[in-house]
């Protein structure tokens, strides 16, 4: 296949203009061009450019604009001089009646303006605007603006184009959809590309908005930093499947005359049920987690209500309550030519993490499993407690809905408790971990994954976690201290988890690594103990989510290697909870009571914990197995 020949913008011109006037090369490109600061990259675009050029001039007859644009004078190139005044301009502002004689008049000159005895500098500057002069009858002759269907490899370098086109992004068309429907972390999807060199992409992008089209907000900025509003933008207001924020409820659907209402003014400011939800959720406080499960719980019903039922929220009754417990408990679980509701299963399940301004975004990604399906319920009837409780509600149809599941036929997911690393599991992660480069990612794994399994945080208080929270107190019985880290878990509840030794002094390692002191508590208390590569600034729940989701992926591909397919399926399935259920259970199994266990996993409940406590299933099989 032939290379495709690169095109020229007005963001080349505007590089090669500025290298021209002298400006520096590293800044130029951080400008202009998408490679960003690499200057070996610059250095390459640069020289494509002064080809590009003198070639396009020779063709069309103009040897000396190409004779003119291949010249390379930045190594003796100084500070553009100043314009001068001609000499007649100068007679006409200094000597107006002709007192001073030619020759006096040329040494006046010399004398005001030194910089004009500098022959070679001049004639610099001269051929500098003869150049930019033939970079403007250039610009007309050969520069084009993007079109969508042109392919990536005809606008951006080389390798920029190649990691495009693994993403499955061929051309710029597809570029600006992929950008348009994952917004801000579109670059996610494209390998070794990064937020900042995404970032460059999207400037690209902008810079041609005239044949490109605009980019939506929420591909300029995370979309936890743009007000509801904007993102409301993004698309129109219907009465469909859509986030709450982008629902159009028809007037006798919204519930400003529902049949359960309260008679007279409700204690809230709420005219409807959108309204009325909103204010319950301003109530609510706690962890960003426990915030998202009960806005994607009330959105689903709402929807539910309006799309499916047909009714306003304010509207249901004890038998749409029931309607919708079986509704969530067979969704996504049944055929099609036996669903018993109005709308398709396939209408309320689309993929996992589709952001809500994507019009593929769907209130489901999949069944529910029995313990989702009750603990929606459970908040479902506290939305409607509250409702009765500020008087905007008469009574809370949930009351008088058992909890109790319709039976099924499916196959529970977990008999045993599965979903933990057994010892071996765990050896051969650690034993993998030493297999790969000894670089920034590597060190951060090998302080990740042992201080996840041995303090058995969740996710979001891996991440939270910081050197201002590490503590010590001095041992009962003998010299030394104990590590410690304060903890803020669910429901905004402050516990104290210790720090083995280990972790300590994986810790001391992963710190030197970073450039840091390797005392922790040497380091301003801000630094967090995950952070991302390099940087100081605290890595992302997702960003860790993602990395060792990977690891444990690289894992399974070496033990699929060796022949290991049945063990290479438990890291293929292992997410980061994985490891608090290892800590979990690994101490259960050493003897630790079981209380303990509770406190430092921080569970509100005994019950919680006794799942790791419950089952010796791999006794009873040794048993009967050396029975047979």
């Amino acid at each position: 296949m032939s290379p495709v020949e690169r095109k020229v913008g007005r963001h080349h011109l505007a590089f090669y203009r500025g290298w021209l006037q002298g400006l520096d090369l590293k800044d130029l490109a951080d400008r202009y061009l998408e490679t960003g600061l690499d200057l070996r990259l610059a250095k390459s675009t640069l020289s494509w450019l002064r080809d590009t050029l003198s070639q396009a001039a020779l063709r069309h007859g103009r040897r000396g604009e190409a004779r003119l644009l291949r010249l390379h004078l930045t190594a003796e190139r100084p500070q553009k001089a100043p314009t001068l005044p001609s000499l007649e301009d100068f007679r006409a502002e200094r000597d107006p009646s002709g007192f001073y004689l030619e020759d006096e008049l040329i040494q006046l000159y010399l004398d005001t303006f030194p910089e004009a005895r500098d022959k070679r500098g001049r004639q610099r500057q001269r051929l500098i605007e003869r150049q930019l002069a033939a970079l403007v009858w250039i610009e007309r002759l050969l520069v084009t603006d993007p079109m969508p269907a042109d392919l990536v490899s005809a606008w951006f370098d080389r390798p920029v184009a190649d990691r495009l086109i693994l993403a499955g992004i061929p051309t710029i068309g597809a570029l600006m959809e992929r950008v348009r429907d994952r917004g801000y972390r579109w670059w996610v999807t494209v390998p070794k590309l990064g937020e900042k060199g995404a970032a460059r992409i999207v400037a690209w992008l902008r810079g041609y908005e005239s044949s490109l089209g605009p980019l939506p907000d929420h591909a300029l900025a995370p979309v936890r930093s743009l007000p509801a509003p904007l993102l409301v933008q993004t698309r129109s207001r219907e009465t469909a499947i859509v986030p709450i924020e982008a629902l159009a409820v028809p007037q006798p659907l919204s519930g400003e005359t529902g049949s359960n209402r309260h008679p007279g003014q409700p204690r809230i400011q709420a005219a409807n049920d959108h309204q009325a939800i909103e204010s319950w959720l301003a109530t609510k406080s706690g962890s960003p987690h426990t915030s998202r499960a009960y806005r994607k719980e009330a959105e689903r019903l709402l929807l539910w209500a309006v799309i499916e039922r047909q009714k306003a929220l304010s509207d249901l009754t004890v038998e749409d309550c029931v309607a919708y417990r079986d509704w969530l408990s067979i969704l996504g679980r049944t055929n099609p030519e036996q669903w018993p509701f109005r709308i398709p299963q396939s209408e309320w399940i689309g993929s996992r993490n589709t952001p809500r301004f994507s019009p593929n975004w769907r209130p489901f990604d999949g069944p529910l499993s029995a313990t989702s399906v009750r603990q929606a319920l459970t908040i479902l009837s506290s939305l409607f407690d509250w409702l009765v409780r500020v008087q905007y509600c008469a009574f809370n149809p949930w009351d008088a809905v058992s909890r109790k599941l319709a039976a099924s036929s499916d196959t529970p997911e977990d008999v045993e408790l599965t979903r933990v690393f057994t010892a071996g599991q765990w050896d051969y992660l650690m034993a993998f971990l030493d297999t790969l480069p000894a670089d920034d990612a590597t060190s951060r794994l090998r302080f990740v994954l042992p201080f996840a399994q041995a303090t058995g945080l969740r996710l979001s208080e891996l991440v939270d976690a910081s050197v201002g929270r590490l503590y010590t107190m001095p041992l009962k019985d003998g010299l030394g201290v104990r590590w410690m880290l304060k903890v803020l878990g669910k429901g905004g509840k402050w516990r104290a988890v210790p720090m083995p030794s280990r972790v300590i002094n994986l810790l001391r390692e992963y710190l030197a690594r970073r450039g840091l002191d390797p005392d922790p508590l040497a380091n301003p208390p801000e630094t967090p103990l995950i952070s991302r590569l390099g940087s100081q600034e605290p890595m992302t729940g997702s960003a860790l989510y993602k990395t060792l989701r990977m690891v444990f992926h690289q894992a399974a591909e070496s033990l699929a290697a060796d022949g290991k397919d049945q063990e290479a399926k438990a890291f293929r399935r292992a997410t980061v909870h994985w490891l608090r259920h290892t800590c979990g259970a690994h101490l259960a199994s050493s003897g630790v009571p079981v209380n303990l266990v509770q406190k430092l996993l921080g569970h509100a409940s005994l019950a919680t914990t006794s799942i790791y406590t419950e089952t010796d299933d791999e006794q009873l099989w040794s048993e009967l197995e050396s029975r047979v």
